[in-house]
């Protein structure tokens, strides 16, 4: 009750003061005294829980909870015959960690001892690798034909035809887009030039 800031006894705080408030109003002479007293100070057996709990939590049994007779050896822990109690985490964690030993066990006995080594097929362009993952996603869509083009709209059905819709060409796959679509033919000189000067091949090929 010492201020009015948000904390857990912040309602009794409150509900306190407005019931001082109004009996001073009401009656004027009385005397209302606020005192602070400990918490569970002078309660028995509190220093004794505290000191348990420290011991739980410290000291957890390998076997868990078996019984409640351990509390009757407290006082004589050489002759107790019961374990320590656990608290619920701790058999949550040795449980959590049973279960990842168990499954790197079992992965162990199926993974050969022979290093994985990826198909050079299967390798990652190394200047694609290091750009961002947005030109990355449109190369791999033109390199393995899950470009959006006519061909492949048609195919999954998202198009009756695989006709190009720049022009007259039945069949609009990359190679028309990028080598013979006439509504690009600017862009695609552009594009094999910079090709041509980068690797020394490629070239505009007419028609699709």
């Amino acid at each position: 009750m010492a201020s009015d800031e948000p904390e857990p006894g912040q309602k009794s705080a409150l509900e306190a003061r407005k019931n001082i408030t109004a009996l001073r109003r009401a009656v004027p002479d009385i005397v209302i005294e606020i005192r602070w007293c400990p918490a569970h100070e002078g309660v028995e057996g509190n220093e004794k829980a505290d000191e348990w709990a420290k011991l739980a939590a410290e000291e957890p049994d390998a076997r868990g909870v078996e019984g409640l007779e351990w509390f009757t050896y407290w006082d004589r822990p050489e002759e107790r015959s019961m374990p320590l109690p656990r608290s619920l985490a701790n058999i949550k964690r040795e449980i959590t960690e049973k279960k990842w030993a168990e499954a790197r066990k079992w992965a162990g006995l199926r993974i050969s001892k022979r290093k994985y080594k990826m198909p050079e097929s299967q390798r990652p362009e190394s200047i694609v690798a290091g750009s961002t993952k947005r030109l990355a996603s449109r190369f791999y869509q033109l390199k393995t034909g899950h470009c959006r083009t006519g061909q492949y709209l048609h195919w999954t059905k998202a198009r009756s035809t695989a006709q190009c819709w720049w022009c007259r060409c039945p069949t609009q796959r990359r190679d028309h887009l990028l080598k013979g679509c006439p509504r690009w033919k600017g862009q695609q000189k552009t594009l094999w030039k910079e090709v041509w000067k980068e690797t020394g091949r490629g070239e505009v090929v007419e028609g699709s």
